[in-house]
C-alpha cells in the first residue's frame, strides 16, 4: 500500500508534523515492510494523509472530492477526535492497518505468520 502525505503551509503548527511522520514510518515499516508513504507528487497512491499542524486543517479543502480514502490530521486530532500529539502515530497506524484490513491487504501477512 502506498499512502500519500500532504503537508499543510505551517503557518500557525501546534505540533511537529515532521516528527508525526517519522514515528508513523517507523511503526509501518515494523508492521508492514512493503506499504510506504510517499509524497503527494507521486502519481500513484491508494490513500493520503492530510497533514495540518493546526485545527484549521486548511489542506482538508483541497480534497473534498479525493475519491481514496483519507485521514485527516488538524493539529492534535484525528478524523476531528481529540487525540495527544504524542498518541497520533499510533492512531493513525490503526486507521491505515483497518484500511488495509477492508482492503485485504493484510490477508497475505496473517496467513504467512501463520506457517
Amino acid at each position: 500500500m502506498r499512502i500519500a502525505v500532504k503537508f499543510c503551509g505551517g503557518c500557525n503548527p501546534a505540533i511537529d508534523r515532521a516528527n508525526l511522520v517519522g514515528k508513523l514510518a517507523s511503526l509501518l515499516v515494523g508492521v508492514h515492510p512493503d506499504w510506504e508513504l510517499v509524497s503527494m507528487n507521486e502519481d500513484v497512491y491508494d490513500a493520503v494523509i492530510l497533514l495540518n499542524g493546526c485545527p484549521v486543517g486548511c489542506v482538508q479543502k483541497q480534497f473534498l472530492d479525493e475519491k481514496r480514502p483519507v485521514f485527516l490530521i488538524a493539529g492534535e486530532s484525528l478524523q476531528r477526535e481529540r487525540i495527544d500529539e504524542k498518541d497520533l502515530p499510533a492512531a493513525l497506524l490503526a486507521k491505515i492497518l483497518r484500511l488495509g484490513n477492508r482492503n485485504g491487504e493484510n490477508k497475505k501477512n496473517s496467513e504467512e505468520n501463520a506457517l
